[in-house]
């Protein structure tokens, strides 16, 4: 399964915070979804939506269909449409394929970090937070602006 270190990873990290599928955020966020995954081009991805009762005003999705949302990001959405909006933008990075583009980036940097934990003392988990700095943050500006020429509006990245 594509991004399946870092999907297990985001569902340990926020266990007990996932809300339940009869949430109506939840419903809410599945709904939106069902209406673009026909245009994302990705309809054999085995789509997963989460919704994590966190304030941060974040979402993300993580390759192979893997959707986690924020509750914090909601009220600034505003509705269904602004949630398409900030959902598309986050599946446009999927096309666009800018996971495998950070990957490349930071692939180099991975046993450096697993070196550094076992030989000289880093604290344990270092590997996973340079992890989580290359995907889950912020895209790039450069990534930011070819999703938003592939017609997605930045609301969130």
């Amino acid at each position: 399964m594509r991004g399946g270190r870092l999907y297990y990873q985001v569902l340990q990290e926020y266990q007990g915070q996932i809300l339940p599928d009869w949430d109506k955020r939840v419903r809410m966020v599945k709904s939106v979804m069902e209406r673009l995954i026909p245009a994302s081009g990705l309809t054999d991805a085995n789509w997963e939506v989460f919704v994590i009762d966190d304030p941060q005003k974040n979402a993300f999705v993580i390759p192979g269909g893997k959707v986690f949302v924020f509750s914090g990001i909601l009220p600034i959405c505003g509705g269904e449409d602004g949630l398409a909006q900030v959902l598309g933008h986050e599946i446009a990075h999927n096309v666009a394929r800018h996971s495998s583009e950070r990957m490349s980036k930071v692939f180099f940097l991975i046993p450096v970090a697993w070196v550094l934990e076992l030989f000289y003392g880093l604290p344990a988990g270092f590997t996973n937070m340079l992890m989580d700095i290359a995907f889950l943050r912020p895209g790039g500006r450069e990534q930011e602006a070819s999703s938003r020429s592939a017609g997605s509006c930045i609301v969130a990245g």
